[in-house]
């Protein structure tokens, strides 16, 4: 007997003397291609064809092979084969439900393929008439509401969620995705939010679900509301990191790609110390955890070895962050941008402590080291860096994290003896200091483009140059008079703790104040980038097997 194999659709015979046959899911296809109803002939077709398996690849290949003409010729069926994958939606079979849910993909990933300016044709009239619209996606948001919500099948959820993720996707530019006009009227928001409620469908759809929410609320996000009184300006891309789209960056961009990354992480981040709940939380005492971060290898560094992590107020995860992104970040495409963000949410951490006066118990000292390290980083290369960017702007910004702990450090470090080593960590690294003073100095002495930028570092080393000058002498003095070569840490220590009293510093204001964080206009050509790669990061993504059946009769192996 002749084997039979299964292609695009065909079932072929193996003997070359017979021609290929079709599946009956493809003959049916076939008929609703044609301008006819299929139904008048056959009563029952529309009952019959979402008993069969779905052929994802010859539905969407048919769709796609027909050019405008073709497929506003079949217009009515096709709306008539769109109406009654909504009706399957209903029904008590999960077969039927299931093929309808692909079929939808099918027909609405094929028409999209023609919804282009010169085809002459709109994609929602093509799927379901202009005059049904309305309707036919309350029906259908209203069916997959209830489906995401009940206490059913998890891989009919999941197809649900590939069903809506088609909709939205569509278009490159969501904004410019008229079915979303009746996604956003007929909300879907509770069912995915009951999904990321839920432990066990988190796990299972949470991806899907915060993939799709984040394409939801970025629909139209930057259009004028005229009734408001709002004017909405073209806004440029800023100049500091190349705007390409994530996940479709060739090998050679993989950089960028990180960039974004980094830079879409730290924007989160700013928005979260920014605010006075998360803000409670982050610092709250009686919230504790345990965060094991990653730690990259470095010569000059030993492997972290701390296998038992202290419980801590999350805050200091994120100054762990901050730090480890300060150490490991010094390279010759020094990513500017990212770094004056890390530092921007460190001020910002700072400010709220200051203001609720939030003694944290973290070892201030890896920050300050960091801190100048990366001073160091930008002297030693001011020629590289200065050619591409403005390296005053982020020195003046740690020396003012520096003056920041100076001024108000009293009410916010743990202990008297954390200020004194502030002082103490000053004095140590008064070389790098007096480096940074020398070099702003000629720099705002000269008529140069750098004039106005260096000499406000310059302005601001005020108090750390004042702590330098007044100690130094008298840890000399102590030395010599107690004929010691090199002092200890804690001779300098006793030498600062009896010398605050004549210490003279000058109150520098807006220590404590800093510009929020504001995506229009600053990000907006950022996020429309970002949103428009994952748009199509998600579309080419859903591909056949993505959608497969296999799974899903497994679990309905049966009808009744």
């Amino acid at each position: 007997m002749a084997q039979v194999e299964k292609r695009g659709g065909l079932l072929r015979k193996s003997s070359a003397s017979k021609k290929p046959l079709k599946e009956k899911v493809v003959l049916m296809y076939d008929e609703i291609f044609m301008t006819e109803d299929p139904s008048k002939c056959s009563p029952r077709f529309w009952e019959e064809l979402f008993l069969m398996k779905v052929n994802l690849e010859y539905l969407e290949g048919k769709l796609e092979s027909l050019d405008g003409e073709e497929l506003m010729k079949i217009k009515d069926n096709i709306n008539c084969l769109f109406q009654h994958c909504i009706q399957a939606l209903g029904e008590e079979h999960p077969i039927r439900v299931v093929n309808a849910l692909q079929t939808l993909c099918a027909l609405i990933r094929g028409v999209h393929q023609k919804n282009k300016s010169t085809s002459g044709f709109d994609i929602i009239n093509m799927l379901m008439g202009f005059d049904k619209a309305e309707l036919c996606m309350k029906n259908l948001m209203e069916s997959l509401d209830s489906l995401l919500c009940a206490e059913g099948s998890e891989s009919l959820k999941s197809l649900c969620l590939k069903l809506l993720l088609c909709l939205v996707t569509v278009t490159d530019n969501i904004s410019q995705n008229t079915i979303l006009e009746y996604v956003m009227i007929n909300s879907i928001f509770e069912a995915i939010l009951q999904i990321l409620s839920h432990p066990p469908s988190r796990r299972e759809h949470g991806y899907d679900a915060v993939v799709l929410l984040a394409l939801l609320v970025n629909y139209r996000k930057y259009e004028s509301h005229p009734e408001m009184g709002l004017v909405t300006t073209p806004v440029s891309p800023a100049p500091t990191t190349p705007v390409t789209p994530l996940g479709t960056t060739p090998p050679s961009s993989d950089d960028e790609h990180r960039l974004h990354s980094g830079k879409l992480c730290l924007i989160i981040l700013t928005c979260i110390a920014e605010d006075q709940y998360a803000n409670a939380f982050l610092h709250d005492d009686n919230m504790n955890f345990r965060v094991n971060l990653h730690r990259m290898p470095m010569r000059h560094r030993k492997k972290a070895a701390d296998k038992n992590l202290p419980c801590r107020p999350l805050v200091c995860a994120v100054l762990d962050l901050m730090v480890e992104f300060i150490v490991t970040h010094m390279m010759k495409e020094f990513p500017m941008d990212l770094y004056i963000r890390c530092i921007q949410v460190v001020h910002k951490l700072l400010c709220y402590q200051k203001k609720c006066r939030v003694r944290l118990h973290y070892t201030w000292r890896e920050l300050w080291s960091a801190l100048i390290n990366l001073l160091k980083f930008l002297m030693s290369n001011e020629t590289v860096l200065l050619a591409k960017h403005n390296i005053f702007t982020l020195a003046l910004m740690i020396v003012n994290l520096f003056n920041m702990f100076i001024t108000y450090g009293d009410t916010f470090l743990p202990t008297p003896s954390s200020y004194d080593e502030l002082y103490y960590e000053i004095i140590r690294m008064h070389q790098s200091f007096d480096n940074l003073y020398s070099m702003v100095l000629r720099l705002s002495t000269n008529a140069g483009q750098w004039k106005e930028a260096a000499s406000k570092v310059t302005h601001a080393l005020v108090n750390i140059r004042a702590i330098i000058n007044h100690f130094n002498p008298k840890i000399e003095s102590y030395a010599a008079v107690n004929h010691i070569s090199q002092l200890s840490e804690e001779q300098v220590l006793e030498v600062v703790r009896a010398n605050y009293d004549t210490l003279t510093l000058k109150l520098q204001d807006g220590l404590d104040q800093y510009e929020r964080y504001s995506e229009q206009h600053k990000e907006a050509a950022f996020f429309k980038e970002l949103v428009r790669s994952i748009s199509t990061n998600v579309r080419r993504n859903l591909a056949f097997h993505t959608l497969s059946q296999e799974v899903l009769l497994k679990e309905f192996s049966t009808i009744s």
